[in-house]
């Protein structure tokens, strides 16, 4: 089994979540908060801010970490460090090689509404996010083991 370190980011902008659509036909359709693997010798925030670029053309910045997340599938064991992040530029494109091999087909910013109503991830923004991202000192929270269905 391999062992993997992932980052994601929380950018909140207007009270809506930057969220992208993982689109594969016969086997998902989900959105995420944009993120993936970190690469080589790069810092967590580093790969936090290439991955946002990466997936959506959006610029940010750093802002605190927000959860810990463990998720597992039959070949890979991974540890997801999620950040809440500042929107600083760049404009909305998710047609940059890194997403389309992911299959992402889309990148909005999505209201709570819009959340629930359609299959997001991770499950934690379904729930306490938009509490604990008001809150100015928070400690990383840790997410217990979870099982990926959409690899």
């Amino acid at each position: 089994m391999e062992h993997r370190i992932c980052v994601g980011a929380f950018v909140v902008q207007d009270d809506k979540l930057l969220m992208v659509n993982h689109k594969r036909a016969g086997r998902y359709n989900f959105w995420v908060s944009p993120g993936g693997g970190v690469k080589g010798v790069e810092s967590l925030e580093e790969a936090v801010i290439r991955e946002v670029k990466e997936e959506t053309g959006l610029d940010v910045s750093v802002n605190k970490l927000m959860y810990i997340e463990q998720m597992h599938f039959p070949k890979e064991r991974s540890v997801k460090f999620w950040y809440h992040c500042e929107l600083t530029g760049g404009t909305l494109d998710c047609t940059a090689q890194e997403a389309t091999i992911e299959y992402i087909v889309d990148a909005t910013f999505m209201d709570r509404e819009t959340l629930k109503v359609n299959e997001v991830y991770p499950p934690m923004l379904k729930e306490d996010f938009w509490e604990k991202v008001k809150q100015p000192n928070v400690q990383p929270k840790v997410i217990e083991l979870r099982e990926l269905i959409n690899y």
